[in-house]
Order: C-alpha cells, then structure tokens, then sequence
C-alpha cells in the first residue's frame, strides 16, 4: 500500500511539472474551403447574413481560376465576358486564367508559363479589347505571381509536372483560408480554437500582405503617369488616417460583400460599412445654399491608379481603381508636377511622409472642359460653399421627376439627372435587357433639389437599358440605348 502511495505522487509530480512546461503544436496544415463551409454556409447571427454565399460573390476567388477545357466559370451577374482564350488559341492550351472578374484576364498555359507571345494576350474587361503583356518573354507562373493568387501557396514543389520549381498551392483563387490562415486547429476545435489570423492582423496586416507593391511603406509606385495597381497599403501609409493607426481596411471593408458588383449582394448587405460622413460631418458642399449630390468618395477617392484600363479625356484623367491617399491638392498643378515625382515612378510625398492626388484627377476628370486654375478657384474653399449668380440659383421642384439621360444614346457614360420636392430615400437602378438589375447608382437620403448621378456602361455590352428611381411610393422608370 505504501509503494502504491509513493508511486501516486511520484506520477503527480511528473504530471505538475510538464503542466509547467509549454504546450507543443503541430504546423497548422489548410484544410479547404469546402471545410469552412460546412460551417459557415448558413446566415451568421452576428452579421445577419450567409458568409460562405456572399464571399463567392467577391472577386477575391476569382484570383486565379481553373480551366477545364472552357471557359472559368463566375458569378452570376458580375459581368465578366473572357468567354474566348486568345485569338488563336484553344482552351485546351491553357490550365488557369489569371482573374477575369472586374479589370482583366491572362492565360497560363499548360507548360507552367504566362502566355505572352503576340500582341493579343490579355482582355481587358472595361475596353472590351486584347492587349499586350511582356510581348515575348519567357515568364513563369510561380509563387512569386500566385502568392496573391492562390490559397496554402508555397515555394516548394511545383503545381504543373512539366516544370519544376514553379511551387505549390492547396486551392486556386483567394478562400476562406488564404486570409484566416489554416485551418486545421480550428476545424479540430471550432468552438476553442479561432483562425490563425484574427484581430488587426487580419483587417489590415493580411491585407496589406497583397495589395501593396514593393513592400509595406509609404512609398508609392507609378507607372506611366497613374499609380500601379494594388498599392491601397502603400496609400493607406501614405495618408492621415493610415498613419494614425486607429484605421484599418476592415474598418471601412466588409470584404465578404461584393464591392465591384453591389448588384449580386444580398439585399441590405453592404460593402462598404461606414461613409466618409460618418466621420466627416458637415462637409457637404452646397451651391447656392442646396446640397451638392456628390459623394466624398467622387473627390476624395479618385481613380488615379491603372490596373488594366485609363482613359484621358479633355483635360481630365481617369484610371480604373480608387485612391486611397483621401488628400487633395487644391493648387493649379497637374499630375506630372503636382503628384508623381520628376522621373514619374513614385508618388510625390510631402514633409509628413503624405501624399495627395491633384485636380486633373480629383476634379477634372469629370469636368473634362475646364481648366485646372477653374478647378483650384472651387477646390480651394469648396466646403464652404459656392454661390453663383443669383439667376441661377434652383428652385425646390413640386413633385418627382426622372429626367431623360444625357447624352442619349451614349458610350460609355451618360448623365441622370433627378429632382425631389422634399429630403427623401432615393433608389436608382440600372436594369438591362433581360431585367436583371446590373448597378445600383444611389441608395442614400437625398435633400430636396435637383441632383445627378454618372452611370459608366463601359464594361457592360450594347442595348437598351432602364433606369428607375424608386423614392417613397414614386417609381418612375425610362429607357436609354449604350451603343458602341
């Protein structure tokens, strides 16, 4: 019996001490998507809808998109058209296509290597058109191109038998676990055990993982007079409220909710979950003492990065991406002098290490027929308020009116113009021929007065479209043709 005693608190002890010692893990291994949605394929109480559905939606995997002698398959809704390979060529030439959802599409064939041999190698999805990309050099899709690309991607192994070195992935395409991490642990135990990345970490660190280019700074590429594209981190670093550090993208990001396409969101989802003017109050801008219908983001947010497709007309210029520096310059000076630096590769930054994107973007780009002095003499002072001649001052409309677009028909962008006797909610939808709605325009309070709304049919194809406004119990709905 006294034997048994000693041995008893012999084992206590050994058990004490490694409860003393540090636990021992294992590498946490990526599971796959189809794991994460045995959970996650239902409406989250929380967040109040289906978070698996609405991930599928975004264009995050869509990043790399597997081909299986046709074309990838997308969203319903969203509008991709990367229904033929490259002229000339099959689909049986090729293993992945390289996004396709929103801005462009390139092929990587079967060999491991991006196709590049002519002139016609990727769309372009805004222009409709085929372009170049590195016409004729030998480049391979490796993990240097798919860690952004790609879920459990590593450097080791090779995806295609026929070239080494190429590296691995577990899925194609940004899922569940190519921002939380993986999954392992946490399929093991998902009530105990939460995703790798969490917290900050995952609203802003992971992001900037990817949407940053040559490193996690303030330092801004350009490229050909606009910024490259997935700079938002540089930007962010760049600006007052990435310096701060109270800000991050998932503050203002939802990125489970379509951005690109609101269209194929759940109703009453958003992608956005705060305005600028959740903030910013007070900073409308009214002309002749009415309110403005502009968003913050028109200004603020201006397109100034190129990720396939940029246009200048007139005096304005126009990318295909948002900036995400905020700051405006309000001087007379265009892009080349006033926001890239003088060899036209990095953007411009000031004492605080900030930069700013000019009126040739922020203004111009609508009001392509004005001068940038005409633009600074508004920018200047803008929230204070611009009075006009006094003949032209509005007045407050007696009932709903949906005015014909402007020009009609049009290619690509045309004018809506609408007008409300009273502060109410407004909706207006695009629909197309098939009576899908394919944009939502406005679905915002809107004061009494005269507003518009820019509606850019750039990457949606001819026809005759409807747009309605729904406001209270007013619908009004009229036709305008985009023909190109």
């Amino acid at each position: 019996m006294k034997k048994s005693v000693q041995f008893f608190l012999a084992m206590s002890a050994i058990i004490a001490i490694f409860a003393l010692l540090p636990p021992t893990t294992s590498a946490q291994t990526y599971v796959g998507s189809d794991k994460c949605k045995l959970c996650h394929d239902n409406v989250n109480a929380t967040l109040g809808y289906n978070i698996y559905q609405e991930y599928t939606k975004t264009g995050h995997p869509y990043k790399l998109n597997e081909v299986k002698g046709g074309p990838p398959s997308y969203p319903a809704g969203t509008g991709p058209e990367v229904l033929n390979p490259p002229p000339g060529t099959t689909w049986d030439d090729y293993a992945y296509v390289i996004g396709g959802y929103g801005w462009k599409a390139r092929f990587i064939k079967k060999n491991g290597k991006i196709y590049t041999e002519t002139d016609q190698v990727q769309y372009n999805l805004a222009s409709k058109t085929w372009v170049a990309y590195n016409k004729g050099q030998d480049m391979s899709y490796n993990f240097a191109c798919f860690t952004c690309h790609t879920t459990g991607g590593s450097a080791t192994g090779s995806w295609n038998a026929q070239t080494p070195d190429l590296g691995t992935f577990t899925e194609p395409g940004i899922r569940c676990e190519g921002c939380h991490g993986p999954g392992s642990d946490h399929m093991a135990n998902p009530t105990s055990v939460k995703p790798p990345i969490t917290g900050r970490n995952l609203t802003y660190e992971r992001c900037g993982d990817c949407h940053q280019r040559g490193g996690k700074t303030a330092s801004i590429p350009a490229k050909g007079g606009y910024v490259e594209h997935h700079e938002q981190f540089n930007e962010m670093q760049a600006s007052k409220h990435g310096q701060g550090g109270s800000m991050t993208c998932g503050t203002c990001h939802d990125t489970h909710i379509a951005l690109l396409y609101p269209a194929v969101a759940a109703a009453g989802t958003k992608a956005l979950k705060v305005q600028c003017e959740t903030c910013h109050t007070n900073k409308a801008i009214t002309i002749n003492g009415k309110v403005k219908n502009i968003e913050c983001m028109d200004c603020h947010m201006a397109k100034s990065a190129k990720s396939a497709v940029a246009v200048q007309k007139g005096s304005g210029f126009r990318g295909d991406v948002s900036s995400h520096l905020w700051k405006i310059n309000t001087n007379p000076i265009d892009k080349t002098a006033g926001m890239f630096t003088s060899d036209g590769l990095k953007v411009l930054l000031d004492t605080d290490n900030r930069g700013a994107i000019t009126l040739d973007f922020a203004c111009l780009s609508c009001h392509d027929s004005e001068t940038l002095e005409w633009a600074s003499n508004y920018a200047k002072n803008i929230h204070d308020g611009i009075t006009t001649d006094a003949r032209f001052v509005s007045k407050v409309p007696t009932q709903v009116e949906l005015l014909q677009n402007y020009p009609n028909p049009f290619n690509p962008a045309t004018r809506i113009e609408y007008q409300l006797p009273k502060l109410a909610h407004v909706q207006i939808d695009v629909i197309d021929p098939t009576g899908h709605t394919v944009e939502t325009l406005v679905d915002a309070v809107k004061t009494a007065g005269s507003h518009h709304v820019r509606f850019d049919g750039a990457r949606y194809p001819s026809g005759m479209y409807l747009y309605r406004i729904t406001t209270g119990s007013t619908v009004i709905t009229r036709k305008m043709a985009l023909i190109k």
